[in-house]
């Protein structure tokens, strides 16, 4: 079976959805090695928030790493939603494929099913939750005092 995509190019309707899969798994390596950049960056707030707080740091230097805390939290969530957003995008894809009349193996339509809609504003509740409470281990204990 042959789709035309236009009068020069031909392809064959299977080796899309493979294509399709190749391009969708070449872009979860990219994601993972920026959400290693946000756990890093989550850590080095932390350490220079511990670093702070045991030496008595001034208020200057607690507002730039709470900057730096804050800045990496945005970044994480852009970089998180944009990660689940590939999949909304991979759902896409091979719902496109599946309405110019190939028929999708059964793996592919019921990822199409999980995974096609709209397109996510955040990183969902668990991105969420990973974000906030790293954004929390940085900045609590730079700015509440000891009970001591």
């Amino acid at each position: 079976i042959y789709t035309y995509l236009n009068k020069e190019i031909l392809f064959l309707e299977k080796n899309m959805e493979l294509e399709l899969w190749n391009i969708f798994q070449s872009s979860r390596g990219a994601n993972a090695t920026m959400i290693l950049s946000v756990t890093i960056g989550i850590w080095i707030a932390a350490r220079f928030a511990s670093v702070a707080r045991e030496n008595d740091a001034p208020v200057l230097m607690k507002a730039i790493i709470s900057i730096f805390a804050l800045s990496g939290f945005a970044f994480g969530w852009m970089v998180i939603t944009r990660a689940v957003n590939s999949w909304v995008v991979q759902a896409t894809a091979l719902s496109d494929l599946r309405e110019s009349g190939t028929e999708l193996s059964p793996i592919a339509s019921q990822y199409v099913e999980m995974y096609g809609g709209e397109f996510m504003t955040n990183p969902g509740p668990i991105g969420m939750a990973y974000l906030i409470s790293g954004l929390l281990i940085a900045l609590l204990p730079l700015w509440l005092k000891d009970n001591k």
